[in-house]
């Protein structure tokens, strides 16, 4: 399914959220409070976009690895990184988040951007997030919610369940791929459950912020231990 939406994921990710999409990851890396030397790790990289996020301003991480199980995906994302000159910075590999290719306590911050309800078992992703982190390393997570208040909430629901079914059809030519959204995100795990499974996995400090009147939050903590 991913393999077959690459093409035209880009341009609705940010048709479809009006663009915040990209104030959304800028969020998410800002809240690593990166210094300029660390190593990231971004799980679900999809085509690049936290990765290169990562790599801007003047506190950029030094190294970024992005994993995905699309190739297509990836194949769109490593294009992107020849553009934009960061491939001597940014590699992109293909792998599965439940068992990710990084060696143990070799990251300083790790992310994941609106792929964690995808995983087929999101606690054994977080444990490998947590695996892979030192001690003390940052975790960012976006994805999707549900605002709480009713008015937004009703409009919120309306636009998933017959907007954007539309126009992800439309433009993408994949029906199934965006009705698929809005059904992941109704099945996904509330925020204080997620949080609850992230402090299972290792993490401390664990907070889930709404982004948007809660239509996206950010995950946010550290990895336990000394």
């Amino acid at each position: 399914m991913f393999d077959a939406i690459a093409p035209r994921y880009d341009l609705l990710n940010h048709l479809l959220s009006a663009g915040i999409d990209r104030r959304w990851r800028a969020a998410a890396i800002k809240s690593l409070e990166l210094a300029g030397g660390e190593t990231l790790v971004d799980v679900c990289s999809g085509t690049a976009d936290i990765a290169l996020e990562a790599r801007r301003g003047p506190a950029a991480a030094a190294r970024v690895v992005g994993v995905d199980f699309s190739s297509a995906m990836l194949g769109l994302g490593r294009q992107k990184v020849g553009l934009a000159r960061e491939s001597g910075r940014i590699a992109l590999i293909r792998g599965d988040a439940m068992r990710l290719p990084i060696a143990s306590q070799s990251a300083d911050a790790v992310t994941i951007a609106f792929g964690i309800r995808n995983v087929e078992r999101p606690e054994a992703a977080c444990a490998e997030l947590a695996r892979v982190l030192r001690p003390g390393g940052r975790l960012a997570i976006l994805e999707f919610g549900v605002p709480h208040v009713p008015c937004i909430k009703a409009l919120y629901l309306w636009y998933f369940t017959h907007v954007l079914p539309r126009v992800g059809r439309a433009i993408s030519g994949n029906g199934a791929a965006y009705s698929y959204l809005p059904a992941s995100v109704g099945t996904f795990a509330p925020p204080s459950e997620f949080v609850g499974t992230l402090r299972a996995a290792g993490f401390a400090d664990v907070r889930a912020d709404p982004l948007t009147l809660g239509v996206v939050y950010l995950y946010t903590g550290r990895r336990s231990g000394s």
